[in-house]
């Protein structure tokens, strides 16, 4: 049970508190004012207030917490700043509670001055409504009353002054109404003072001057009336160079000649609403076969439910093009047109419409209202006229109200209601961040099923289920792009003879999707290039070389080599095209090309190459290498440094511990592979040759040697082509090492032996040694023991003549593998240990891992089975530190065999069935073999002989086809124990004189066996 505190006894005890944000801020409980230090405590709170009811995310409450761009900490800030509200005000934590992605004020009408306000304001439509005019005066009087002044009184920053603003527009619009009761109530008298004083705040508020006007006439002071409107013209002029408008020069002129109309004042200003004749209802067609969506539409369904009343609702949803904003926006508003009796309206802006110039606010003003059953003679055609006319067509009613295609938020500012109860739902391209107030929903790509859910509706469940995987890879090739995706399934519905699969392939080539995705002038690539061709001439310029990034996945340090800038700079840029839905904001600072888009910006960048274009690929390469090697040489200490590297200058990125290397190599490595391709394919043969050694160096870490020997394979190549042997000799080798993890042995040896051949032509000793080494490596696995060890011994005793540190450990721990298969394991032992040393004396953690698991198999060898387990730990420790795939299912098994003779059985199995979950899941092939004898001998340990016997089968299966020598006996020697326990004695003799014929060959003694 939780202790009360005294904080609890008081806010248990407090009065509910009481807030006013008409004015300066006030917070009271019961009698007592609370006190609100601080600005930063200050603004939060009321935009929360402002809001109430809605949920304010953190970002908008950092906008409207600073005038300027927040500080690195704003988000903190915030956090804490809310903290202490919730600790200041009595029941606090109640009042501000945590919603979703920010906070959310809970407070009852009575609790709020603005609450009540627009309660009144509501209150009185409903009376006007009902013919009560004086009971509606009351109300709008009382509304009024609670104002005080501007929000925060004028100190709010630029977020809160901007609703003070439209809370303003709210309360002259209010009072206005009020002097319309006035003046045709008889009381022109008595409100000419106060219309004065408002008129004195607001000189440039024509509609305000015509009451003033208008009250002035009606109490007798018809010069007073005509004084004012001259009144009127020096202020337009003088502050906007502008004439008063139609509507005011007409009142004047009644004035001036007595009209009779105004001896008896209209009562239009009496109804909230205008009379037409009935309810527009002007949404589009509805897409009947709309499909998914539902996350996005309950979204729209949640805001709409949650809005207070009073003022309009804002939402924007944002999104590249063909992405179905259009369709979602439609399909939200038919599901929501019930609970809007006053009807809806639906505009295209022309935002990116092909051959269109984005519709103005005031064309898209008297569209709208011509829409709405306004006829032509009554729409104002100046603008200040039109704008009014607009928003006293929506005053006082509720409806629903789609802008479409927007381009910016000036497009659509004017047409957002003042004051009314509608729903304005908003569909653009760009975020639309200008709309103070709005909602925003960015809506991505369709998830695979709704994608399939289209396909099935448009050509029948039969087809499409008569080849599903063409229709996934249709699906995968459309990238969730709802525009593509219908055009896909339109093209197969008008070509029932062909099959999914034929589509498929003409989307496989590269250069041709676009093309496939256009059907009757309408396509994908023409959906892109709008909205290219709306960006400013130095944004396109970064798009378009962006479009010789290699891969999918950007950062800034990547934009900033191809655009020739600093990180910050080209991470503006990259966010600018955020804004503009041509690239996608992964986690903090990386983004993504959607595969359409990237197929469209790189169709652009090969169709628009300038000598610029081929320096920030280079730039881009030459960013790439300088990286990657820095990141290789902090993983792999000790390495040779291979060619100069520029330490002056320049920006380079810091590795200052191994994670973060192999993190940057991690999330690079499809870029660097693409990199290498496009490198050769473009004749840049030097980057195309130095590349693939740190791929090939990445790989023997995490695994992925078919990729990395591709770019290996074309590194010599390209090494050939420059008649650098040198480079060539360093590919060849760690090609051969690639291979040799695949257990492609004759291929690793051939590729050494041509290594070490060039290694000699240049009197190189370093890279003889090291390629000596390697075959050393390749001729263990093979079981030529005798010839491993003596390249091991030269190796070793070269790398130690020649200061060669990491040279001396791989080789002495080689050597070691060798010792332990031939039965020397005191000298095993020795090699080792000294390896190991070596490696820790140079925090070389990939290479002490193999040097560690020899270790222990040498010392279980002696005997000394505790020492075996924790060297085993030891390796295991270090290769789940570096995530090592490709090393980790060996050290499980070597750890399974030491358990086994210890007798641990169980935990044996538990390592031996981690250690083959991890082999399956791996492509690195050769300890396979090795993996599948460790798990067969705790199957014989554990009494378990069909599975031993599956497992030691399995295991001389890959022997044999790798050439694994040692571990092919290995396997007939376990098949023989198991044929034995089986009581099978004939096929145990055969296994063991099998096996005992290999380990004669490679001079294994028993005790090794």
């Amino acid at each position: 049970m939780r202790a009360a505190t005294s904080k609890n006894i008081e806010n248990e005890t407090s009065p509910e508190p009481e807030f006013a944000v008409l004015g300066s801020l006030e917070v009271r409980s019961g009698s007592e004012r609370i006190a609100i230090n601080g600005a930063l405590q200050r603004r939060v709170l009321v935009m929360l207030l402002l809001e109430a009811g809605r949920v304010v995310p953190v970002s908008r409450l950092m906008a409207a917490a600073w005038d300027e761009e927040p500080p690195d900490s704003a988000e903190h800030q915030v956090r804490k700043t809310v903290a202490k509200l919730r600790s200041r005000i009595p029941h606090g934590p109640e009042i501000v509670v945590t919603d979703g992605p920010g906070y959310r004020a809970v407070v009852d009408t009575e609790q709020l001055d603005l609450l009540r306000h627009q309660r009144l304001l509501r209150q009185a439509r409903e009376s006007l409504d009902a013919g009560e005019r004086e009971r509606a005066a009351a109300q709008l009087r009382e509304a009024l009353a609670l104002w005080r002044g501007p929000v925060l009184a004028g100190s709010g920053g630029r977020v809160v002054d901007a609703a003070s603003t439209a809370l303003e527009e709210q309360r002259l619009t209010a009072a206005e109404q009020l002097y319309d009761l006035g003046i045709d109530a008889g009381e022109a008298a008595g409100i000419t003072g106060e219309l004065r004083a408002l008129v004195d705040e607001h000189p440039l508020r024509e509609s305000l001057r015509s009451r003033l006007m208008l009250a002035l006439y009606h109490s007798g002071q018809q010069a007073a009336a005509l004084d004012e409107f001259a009144r009127a013209r020096g202020h337009l002029s003088d502050e906007l160079g502008i004439d008063p408008s139609a509507e005011l020069t007409g009142l004047h002129e009644r004035i001036l000649r007595q009209d009779p109309s105004l001896t008896r004042p209209e009562r239009a200003t009496s109804r909230v609403p205008d009379q037409v004749s009935e309810a527009p209802h002007a949404l589009p067609f509805d897409v009947p076969d709309f499909s998914g969506r539902s996350g996005e539409l309950q979204w729209v369904c949640d805001a709409a439910r949650r809005a207070p009343e009073g003022a309009p609702t804002v939402l924007a949803l944002d999104g590249m093009g063909g992405g179905g904003k259009t369709a979602l926006a439609i399909r939200a508003t038919h599901q929501l047109a019930e609970q809007y009796p006053d009807g809806s309206l639906f505009i295209d802006l022309h935002g990116f419409t092909p051959g269109q110039t984005p519709v103005s606010a005031f064309h898209a003003q008297g569209d709208l209202l011509a829409a709405a059953g306004i006829p032509s003679e009554e729409i104002p055609t100046v603008p200040a006229g039109r704008a009014a006319r607009w928003q006293s067509y929506m005053r006082g009613r509720r409806m629903l109200l789609v802008l479409d295609n927007a381009a910016a938020s000036e497009q659509v500012r004017a047409l957002i209601p003042a004051s009314s109860d509608s729903l304005v739902l908003i569909t653009s391209r760009p975020r639309l961040t200008g709309l103070d107030g709005a909602e925003w929903l960015s809506v991505g790509a369709l998830p695979e099923p709704d994608s399939h859910q289209i396909l099935r509706n448009t050509l029948g469940a039969e087809r499409v289920e008569k080849e599903p995987d063409a229709a996934r890879e249709l699906l995968r090739l459309c990238g969730g792009l709802p525009l593509a995706v219908r055009i896909a399934a339109a093209r197969l519905a008008n070509r029932p003879h062909w099959t999914v699969e034929r589509l498929v392939e003409r989307l496989r080539d590269h250069d041709r999707r676009l093309d496939e995705l256009t059907s009757e002038g309408r396509g994908v690539a023409g959906a892109l290039l709008l909205s290219y061709q709306s960006m400013p001439d130095d944004q396109r310029t970064a798009f378009r070389l962006l479009g010789h990034h290699p891969g999918r996945y950007l950062d800034a340090e990547e934009a900033a080599a191809l655009l020739d800038t600093d990180a910050l700079t080209a991470e503006d840029a990259l966010e600018e095209l955020v804004d503009v839905r041509l690239l996608e904001a992964r986690e903090p600072g990386v983004y993504a090309l959607h595969d359409l888009v990237r197929s469209f910006v790189q169709r652009v960048a090969q169709g628009q190459k300038t000598p610029a274009d081929g320096q920030a690929v280079r730039r881009l390469l030459d960013h790439y290498l300088d990286t990657a090697e820095r990141a290789c040489d902090r993983l792999f200490p000790g390495r040779r440094r291979f060619g100069d590297r520029d330490e002056e200058g320049g920006t380079h990125q810091d590795f200052d511990h191994k994670e973060k290397a192999l993190q940057w190599l991690d999330q690079h490595r499809d870029s660097l592979l693409a990199a290498v391709d496009a490198a050769y394919h473009e004749g840049l043969l030097w980057h195309a040759a130095r590349l693939p050694r740190e791929l090939g160096f990445h790989s023997s870490i995490r695994g992925y040697d078919v990729s990395a020997n591709a770019a290996l394979e074309m590194g010599v190549r390209a090494s050939q082509q420059l008649g650098d042997r040198p480079l060539t000799r360093l590919n060849l080798m760690n090609l051969a090492m690639g291979k040799w993890r695949l257990g492609q042995l004759r291929d690793a040896v051939a590729r050494l032996e041509e290594a070490v051949d060039l290694s000699r032509q240049m009197e190189d000793v370093h890279s003889e040694a090291e390629c000596r080494a390697r075959l050393g490596q390749a001729c263990t696995s093979m079981g030529e023991l005798e010839r491993a060890l003596r390249l091991c011994q030269e190796a070793n005793a070269c790398a130690q003549e020649l200061g060669f540190i990491r040279l001396d450990g791989s080789s002495l721990s080689t050597l070691s593998l060798a010792q332990v298969r031939l039965g020397r394991f005191e000298e095993a032992a020795e090699s080792a240990e000294r390896a190991v040393a070596i490696f820790d004396s140079i925090k070389e953690i990939q290479l002490s891992v193999d040097a560690l698991s020899n270790l222990s198999q040498a010392i279980e060898r002696l005997g000394r089975f505790e020492e075996a387990l924790a060297c085993a730990d030891a390796a295991l420790e270090r290769c789940q530190r570096m995530s090592m795939h490709s090393v980790l299912p060996l050290v499980l098994a070597r750890r399974a065999d030491v358990l086994v003779r210890m007798g641990e059985l169980d935990e044996a199995a538990q390592s031996a069935d981690h250690a083959l979950a991890k082999a399956t899941s791996s492509t690195d092939d050769i300890h396979r073999a090795a993996v599948h004898l460790s798990v067969g001998r705790v199957r014989h340990a554990q009494g378990d002989l069909d599975t031993a016997q599956a497992q030691q089968l399995l295991a001389h299966e890959i022997a044999c086809r790798m050439e694994l020598r040692y571990d092919e006996a290995c396997a007939l020697w376990g098949l023989a124990r198991t044929a034995e326990a089986q009581g099978h004695p004939q096929t145990a003799r055969e296994h063991r004189s099998a096996a005992d014929h290999l380990f004669s060959l490679m001079n294994v003694p028993e005790t090794a066996r």
